[in-house]
């Protein structure tokens, strides 16, 4: 805007003095400057100037209004985060003061669980001590009442001579005499060592009075120390009978079926199933031990098959039949049906116990400790295989 105050005053001088004349015609005209030009220039640059300071003298005072401004909301952001800083030092002490708080219950808490724990401990521990003191002392006495019964008992039957009647059943009671030979347990070498070497004294005690071989409770077992068993029985001058009360399940059924004579509860189980083995090695290995196996097991079943009149194809077959795994079950009157077994009676009566037996030791009285199911087997001997039935004891082959 100050740049055109000169060519307006200059127009005005110039429409005033006149027309300027040209110098030289080819050129445009120059213009002389008058005194009252150049005073009117410098006055236009006087004024110009005077703008200019005017103008920066505004602006000036704006930045500062502005500095003013930006400095005073420094200060307002200052105290704020002065008055921030004072919150957080402050949450940050409450924080502070309510973990220490958290800690000191929780070290309380663990401090009273401790208590409580020593106390439990004592408590089990007081209770255990009295219930080992009460069987310890429970033991004592019955080991005394049993040492005078047994007493008064030897008294009594001093003089009487125990009856070994060659007919044992008497009234549809079976008794069972002192020539008695415990069966219980997994058919192994111990107990065919056990049950042979009772055969072999009962038969030099007397070989007329029956020999009675009583199984509670037998799941089988291995095939060679059955068939030990088997041939005792049938070398015996004194006839060998075979007494199941509970249950008799593989080779223990071989030994209940091929006996002279085997006598069942009604309620008695009896169990007949193939034999299993373990195997190893590559294929022809395999067939020629599975082979091996065939020959010696079929040449002891095909006795039980004769004896119950089937055909070993047929008595397996028949075993398939009754259940898919092959394990053929029956009661005792059914296996006195199916020749299982010789006889059926009601009543067993042990008339040659003369002596009460000792209770067996107790190992620990921690009435909590679990029971264990497990059982190790010891190593087959050569040809051996398992004729074993047990599904509620969990096997280990070694």
């Amino acid at each position: 805007m100050l740049r055109q105050v000169v060519p307006i005053c200059l127009l005005f001088s110039t429409l005033v003095a006149g027309p300027v004349p040209w110098d030289n015609p080819g050129q445009p005209p120059s213009f002389k400057k008058t005194p009252e030009t150049l005073e009117t220039e410098v006055e236009a640059e006087l004024i110009r100037a005077k703008l200019d300071l005017a103008s920066a003298q505004r602006h000036w005072q704006q930045m500062e209004r502005i500095l003013e401004i930006r400095k005073l909301e420094a200060e307002e952001k200052l105290r704020k985060a002065r008055a921030d800083r004072g919150l957080v030092n402050q949450d940050l002490e409450n924080a502070e003061l309510s973990l220490k708080l958290a800690i000191a219950n929780a070290k309380a808490n663990v401090a009273s669980a401790q208590s409580n724990q020593k106390r439990a401990e004592f408590e089990a521990d007081t209770k255990l001590a009295l219930a080992q003191a009460a069987v310890e002392y429970e033991k004592i006495s019955r080991i005394g009442e049993i040492a005078e019964l047994q007493k008064k008992w030897k008294q009594k039957v001093i003089s009487k001579e125990v009856l070994r009647p060659v007919e044992p059943v008497v009234d549809g009671v079976l008794r069972i005499s002192d020539r008695r030979i415990s069966f219980n347990g997994v058919v192994n070498e111990a107990l065919a060592k056990d049950v042979c070497e009772r055969i072999a004294f009962y038969n030099a005690l007397d070989s007329q009075a029956p020999i009675f071989i009583v199984i509670d409770r037998s799941p089988g077992g291995s095939v060679m120390s059955g068939y030990q068993i088997l041939q005792a029985m049938e070398a015996s001058r004194a006839p060998v009978y075979v007494v199941v009360k509970g249950y008799a399940a593989s080779m223990a059924a071989i030994i209940t079926t091929l006996a002279k004579r085997s006598y069942v509860y009604p309620q008695t189980v009896v169990l007949h199933h193939q034999a299993s083995t373990n195997l190893n090695g590559n294929n022809t290995q395999l067939a020629q031990q599975l082979k091996w196996a065939k020959v010696w097991c079929d040449r002891i079943f095909i006795k039980v098959a004769d004896k119950v009149g089937l055909s070993l194809d047929e008595f397996v077959s028949r075993m398939y039949q009754a259940t898919v795994t092959g394990d053929w079950k029956v009661l005792g009157d059914e296996a006195v049906k199916l020749k299982w077994a010789t006889y059926v009676v009601e009543r067993m009566s042990e008339e040659g116990t003369s002596s009460l037996p000792m209770p067996p030791a107790v190992e620990n009285a921690n009435p909590l400790k679990e029971a264990t199911s497990r059982q190790e087997l010891p190593p087959l001997n050569p040809f051996d295989v398992w004729w074993i039935y047990d599904p509620t004891t969990e096997y280990i082959l070694r």
